[in-house]
C-alpha cells in the first residue's frame, strides 16, 4: 500500500543537496523512474519512504504529507481565487459604467478609451500583485515545513 508524502519537500530536499533525479536514485537505491513517480504523485511503498529519509539524513516522518500545510495551500489558492474574481467584477462593473455613459451621450469615446485602458492597466498591475503574493505565501509556508 503506497504512502502520500510531501513531494515538494523531496524536491526541495534533492535541489539543496544539489542533487539530480539520478543522483536521488543511486544515493537510495531506487530506480529513478520511482524517484519520478514520487516528485509527480507524492505517492510511494513504505520502502521507498525508508529508503528516501535515509538518503536525505532525515526520519521517514518527517517526509509525510502535513495536513495543515495543505490547509494553507488551500487557503492561498481560495484567497487568490477571490481576490482574481473581485478584480474581474470590479473590472467589468467598471467597464459598464463607462459604457453607460458612452451610449447615452455623457462621455465622448476619447474619455471612454482613456477610461478603459486605465481599468486594465490597473486590472493587470492587481492580478500581478494577487499572483506574486499568493506564490510568496506559498513558498513561505512551503518552507517553514
Amino acid at each position: 500500500m503506497d504512502t502520500m508524502i510531501n513531494s515538494k519537500q523531496i524536491v526541495q530536499l534533492r535541489n539543496k543537496n544539489a542533487w539530480s533525479q539520478e543522483e536521488l536514485a543511486e544515493i537510495s537505491g531506487l530506480s529513478h523512474r520511482t524517484i519520478q513517480r514520487v516528485e509527480n504523485t507524492g505517492s510511494c511503498s513504505p520502502d521507498s519512504l525508508k529508503a528516501l529519509a535515509s538518503a536525505f539524513g532525515i526520519t521517514a516522518s518527517e517526509l509525510y504529507l502535513d495536513e495543515k500545510a495543505l490547509a494553507s495551500e488551500d487557503s492561498n489558492r481560495q484567497g487568490a481565487f477571490y481576490g482574481y474574481l473581485g478584480v474581474g467584477i470590479g473590472a467589468a462593473s467598471a467597464c459598464l459604467g463607462i459604457t453607460y455613459s458612452l451610449v447615452s451621450g455623457n462621455m465622448s469615446t476619447g474619455h471612454a478609451g482613456l477610461y478603459y485602458g486605465s481599468i486594465g492597466a490597473a486590472s493587470g498591475i492587481f492580478c500581478a500583485m494577487i499572483g506574486t503574493l499568493s506564490k510568496k505565501r506559498s513558498d513561505s509556508s512551503s518552507l517553514a515545513r
